[in-house]
This record gives structure tokens, C-alpha cells and sequence, in this order.
């Protein structure tokens, strides 16, 4: 017969296995490591987009400016794009020099475009994750780094909001909410 003892620590021993397996896997997450070297805490938010057009469907051109509610604690330091899958015309990020440039940073774009005749309309699909990173608590040792966060954001890369390639922008910005967490985590 096991002790009582024997099977709390088995039990703690399998409830300590099954943290670790569970641990998001996000949590190895480059851009999150990176910022966790230079300020005490990071605190990720996100926001799925996901449109498909085709037939008597409309096009989507929309710029969205998304807030985190209730409000972070450090201030917005990086938004990412992840890239999810894309299927015909579509274009996403922030706006290009060549349509005026940004308003703000923190206002970002999509396009989806049905392509094809009246007679033969092909489809055009776009999903991604756009997610947000805020920091607070520089550490001490960086007080005198350049801004890791404005490096970051300005990469010319389309992970970085730099790759809108449609010729269409739309000036009307739609609010919205973020959701706090990473993808696939739901709702903290």
C-alpha cells in the first residue's frame, strides 16, 4: 500500500510535468525574448484578421487602430505581423510612402481583392495575426541603448508592417479592442 506522502508527490511531481508541457509555446518566442533582455516586463496582445472575397463579395480595404483594454501598464513598444496564409490579391501592413504614408504608427492595413471577370471571379483570401508588444521597465544596464523598439519597427520587413503592396488605402480608420494573450490562448 503507498503512503499518502508517496502519493502527493507523485501527484505534485505529474501536476509539475504537465505545467511544463502546457507552458505556451509562445514563450520562447523570439521578439518576446528579445524585449524580455532590455525591460522587466512584456505584456503581448493580439487581433486575428481573417477575410475571404470571391464572387458577390466586397472587397476589404480597411486601417484599423486597435487599443488593449484595460490599459497596459508600459507603453507600446513593436506590432508584428504574422503571416498566416494568403491566397490571390491581398496586401497588409502599415502605409507605404507612396499613398501618403502613416497618419499614426499605430495604424495599420489590410486589402483583399477578388480578382477575375464578372464571368470567372476568383477568390482572394488573407489571414494573419497581428500582434502587440508592450514593455515597461527599461533595465538599468540599456538606459543608454539605442531604442530597441523603434529598430525593431522600422525593419524593412513585412513582419515589421512594410510590405502594403495594393495601390488602394482606406483613410477611414475602424477602432477596435485586442484580445490580451497569445493566439490560440484565448482571453486572459
Amino acid at each position: 500500500m503507498r503512503s499518502w506522502s508517496g502519493f502527493l508527490a507523485g501527484l505534485l511531481g505529474a501536476g509539475a510535468i504537465a505545467a511544463c508541457l502546457s507552458a505556451p509555446a509562445q514563450a520562447a518566442d523570439k521578439d518576446e525574448a528579445e524585449l524580455a533582455k532590455y525591460y522587466a516586463t512584456v505584456d503581448v496582445w493580439h487581433f486575428p484578421v481573417d477575410y475571404m472575397v470571391a464572387y458577390n463579395n466586397q472587397d476589404v480595404i480597411v486601417t484599423r487602430e486597435l487599443s488593449a483594454k484595460p490599459e497596459p501598464a508600459g507603453k507600446l513598444c513593436y506590432i508584428r505581423f504574422d503571416f498566416v496564409s494568403g491566397q490571390g490579391d491581398y496586401a497588409y501592413g502599415f502605409k507605404p510612402a507612396e499613398l501618403g504614408g502613416p497618419h499614426k504608427n499605430t495604424e495599420w492595413g489590410v486589402f483583399v481583392h477578388k480578382r477575375g471577370t464578372v464571368i470567372n471571379q476568383l477568390r482572394s483570401a488573407l489571414k494573419l495575426n497581428v500582434i502587440y508588444f508592450y514593455v515597461d521597465g527599461l533595465k538599468p544596464e540599456y538606459k543608454d541603448a539605442p531604442d530597441i523598439c523603434a529598430q525593431k519597427q522600422s525593419a524593412d520587413t513585412p513582419e515589421a508592417g512594410h510590405g502594403y503592396k495594393a495601390r488602394e488605402w482606406s483613410d477611414l480608420v475602424v477602432r477596435g479592442k485586442l484580445i490580451h494573450g497569445w493566439p490560440g490562448q484565448g482571453p486572459h
